[in-house]
């Protein structure tokens, strides 16, 4: 029996069940390759989701339900059981509570398990989740549009992508046209994995060849990025042409499309979440911006002869480079090395960090704060501003909905 046929008698229960277990066996891969983030929360300032004072000691104290959980769904081979349900049911909550505790453990990779798990405790688990990882891509794909996307993190894979090609030396007008191209295909990709079941070869060979050409382009012979970000899109890679070979071909009628309809409300309302955070709305990873330079980037930066007014365990992360007379401190570089994991972009989070570091900082220390973020409507046109006192970057934490201070 051929793989393909293979997939193609399996019933929906049946592919569920490999969905899930697929899910819960990355999941405890992901982790072990953020395990920093998992097991030693007090590294790197924590940012609560919301205002809860809420001990750090959670994080880990939920890591080992949350680990044992995807252990067990790993391993279990019984679909549809009432025992299966509870386990599922558990490890979502142990899920959720790490980022109560900390917006840092919010990666999108584990945005994307918390909803597979409650998605496997509603009807159609497997075509809802087929549409938010359509999601994924559509919104992923939009949010890199921009003026000039061959400075943000698309041009550095196309440029990666164009050297294994051979065309090292590509003009810049060569490199903006295929990040342009990059673009258009994720979201052609998407779009055929949500319709998936009326070209099931098709959302497949282009979810495959998307995902191959990542793991080419930040592999270790390419940009040699986090090895996070490689076993996330292994995961993809195989669990989007699964659920794609699998798609069920629905024969409706009147009564069908009303039921179908229903079902498919989840999927539906991630949908409008997901494209919300284009303009603004719903935060940046769950609203799947992924390799997008559309993000707000707050970066702190001290003027060059009071750079040895920071902390020693600061210092490693100062910029050597000086632009009239300041120097950036690399927020990310100081995320990676503390917890194992890339910064959360979103500005609450950023300013809460800033505000963390700065109370580490003699208050006379000269700073300030650039501010690049999108247009509320044209995500794809940025501004820059710029703040340079403690008092204002109090008055912009107020501004914000969610939780903007962090906790040590």
């Amino acid at each position: 029996m051929t793989p393909r046929s293979w997939l193609q008698s399996l019933s929906q229960p049946q592919v569920a069940l490999l969905t899930l277990r697929l899910a819960a066996g990355f999941q405890l891969l992901l982790m072990a390759a953020t395990w920093k983030l998992w097991l030693i929360p007090g590294s790197f300032p924590l940012v609560p989701l919301l205002s809860l004072h809420l001990r750090p000691q959670l994080i880990p104290a939920a890591s080992i339900p949350l680990a044992a959980g995807c252990l067990l769904l790993t391993l279990n081979a019984t679909p549809r059981s009432r025992l299966q349900k509870r386990i599922v049911l558990l490890t979502l909550l142990a899920a959720a509570l790490p980022v109560l505790c900390s917006l840092q453990c919010l990666q999108a990779w584990h945005w994307l398990f918390i909803l597979t798990l409650l998605l496997t405790l509603l009807p159609l688990p497997t075509s809802n989740l087929r549409a938010v990882i359509a999601a994924l891509y559509v919104c992923s794909g939009l949010s890199r549009f921009s003026l000039a996307p061959e400075v943000g993190p698309v041009g550095l894979i196309v440029r990666q992508l164009l050297l294994f090609a051979g065309r090292p030396d590509a003009d810049p007008a060569t490199v903006r046209l295929c990040c342009h191209l990059a673009c258009v295909a994720e979201i052609l990709a998407g779009l055929a994995l949500l319709f998936a079941g009326r070209l099931p070869q098709l959302a497949a060979a282009a979810a495959a060849v998307m995902h191959l050409s990542l793991l080419a382009a930040l592999g270790p012979f390419g940009l040699g990025h986090h090895p996070a970000v490689l076993i996330w899109n292994l995961q993809l890679l195989l669990l989007s042409p699964l659920l794609a070979l699998t798609a069920p071909r629905w024969t409706f009628n009147v009564r069908g499309i009303s039921a179908a309809l229903r079902c498919s409300l989840p999927a539906a309302l991630h949908w409008l979440f997901a494209l919300s955070g284009l303009f603004g709305l719903a935060d940046n990873w769950p609203s799947w911006q992924l390799y997008s330079s559309r993000p707000e980037s707050w970066q702190l930066w001290i003027r060059r002869d009071h750079a040895h007014r920071l902390p020693d365990s600061l210092q490693p992360w100062l910029s050597p480079a000086v632009v009239n007379g300041w120097q950036p401190l690399s927020l990310d570089r100081l995320s990676l090395a503390a917890t194992s994991s890339p910064l959360v972009p979103e500005d609450r989070f950023q300013a809460a960090i800033i505000e963390a570091i700065l109370q580490d900082i003699p208050n006379d220390t000269d700073f300030h704060i650039r501010i690049t973020e999108p247009d509320p409507l044209r995500w794809w046109q940025r501004s820059e501003r710029q703040i340079s006192t403690r008092q204002q970057l109090r008055q912009e934490q107020t501004g914000f909905l969610l939780n903007a201070t962090a906790i040590r």
